[in-house]
């Protein structure tokens, strides 16, 4: 099968384009506007990389799409921080730039797989029930809170896709992560940027190894369920070898065993790389408001637990608990940290 990835370079993508290359059953054709962490995960093996941009590039996309069996569209700003100082840049990419490239999916008949985002479900209001694909009410904030736009754009996306599922018979799987961490996640950040502040895994990594204080947004007391990199890129896999069940279907990618607030994962953060790789380390955690951490604008939910049944129903279950996926997480940045600042920067 002829695979095409958009967006291949990125966190998820680089894991999952080296996954998807070593299995050998596929002709893997990977596409971004660079190919830095492509070279950081594949070492020193072989790839097949065009440099393309999604925004610029149509006429390639398309002809990239009708020559391929399958099209993963993982092209995206994920970056809260952007989501208030970059907004308009955030939907460009999110829904317009990827609207063409489902779009040429739609003309060429052409099976798709669309990451959309776990942020779709926006604000519990106070319930602890999973987040079902199918049934679960998708509640955003108000207008003047633009960490909503990111949402609002991968929402609005997915209704296309669904229509287009139904007036036009496209084929797809529109999957939705719950915090993923691994591998190649964001970069090493030795100072504080707010509008290129990496993820909270990233962003607490980056402070145990400089030496600074693990800051806590708002006091973390939010829930979030974390995802070893590898159990997501099998459940890709689940997903590429099983077309009839998983077509036009919403999937939660997510291990809801692992859930914790964000004050206890810095907790856990701060003891694993105490006892695993700098014993003389002393951590610092501490709260801050988030208008000083984000800028004014940022609003949060409270918890995202995922249903993941659908998975289940195809023989997929996650493999890695809570402390084995930070651990694991935190030996690549460690092992990797020369490497890393050369390649993406501090």
């Amino acid at each position: 099968m002829k695979i095409s990835l958009f967006g291949a370079s990125g966190f998820i993508g680089s894991n999952l384009a080296l996954k998807l290359s070593e299995d050998g059953k596929h002709d893997v054709h990977l596409c971004d506007v660079e190919d830095k962490k492509l070279r950081l995960r594949f070492e020193n093996a072989s790839f097949k990389y065009e440099k393309v941009d999604i925004s610029t590039d149509k006429d390639r996309v398309d002809e990239i799409v009708r020559t391929s069996d399958l099209v993963f569209d993982l092209a995206a700003y994920v970056h809260p921080a952007m989501f208030i100082s970059n907004p308009l840049d955030v939907v460009k990419l999110n829904f317009f730039d990827c609207l063409n490239v489902i779009q040429s999916c739609v003309r060429h008949n052409t099976r798709l797989i669309h990451f959309s985002t776990s942020e779709v479900y926006g604000k519990t209001g106070g319930s602890s029930e999973p987040f079902k694909e199918d049934q679960t009410d998708l509640i955003l904030g108000p207008i003047q809170n633009q960490r909503w736009i990111y949402s609002c754009a991968k929402q609005l996306l997915d209704r296309m896709i669904y229509a287009y599922g139904v007036e036009h018979g496209l084929n797809y799987t529109l999957i939705r992560p719950f915090n993923f961490v691994g591998p190649l996640m964001d970069r090493f950040a030795k100072k504080w940027d707010r509008e290129d502040n990496p993820r909270v895994f990233a962003n607490f990594m980056s402070s145990l190894v400089y030496n600074r204080p693990l800051q806590l947004v708002d006091g973390g007391m939010n829930r979030r369920c974390f995802t070893y990199i590898d159990d997501a890129v099998s459940a890709m896999e689940a997903i590429v070898d099983h077309p009839d069940e998983m077509n036009r279907q919403i999937v939660n990618v997510g291990n809801p065993a692992n859930e914790s607030s964000i004050a206890d994962f810095a907790k856990l953060m701060s003891d694993l790389y105490v006892r695993n790789f700098d014993s003389s380390a002393a951590p610092v955690i501490q709260s801050v408001a988030s208008n000083d951490f984000y800028g004014k604008g940022y609003e949060d939910c409270d918890r995202r637990l995922p249903d993941i049944s659908k998975l289940r129903s195809i023989g997929w279950e996650p493999k890695y608990g809570l402390e084995e996926t930070v651990l694991r997480s935190m030996q690549y940045f460690v092992q990797n940290k020369t490497r890393l600042v050369e390649l993406l920067g501090d």
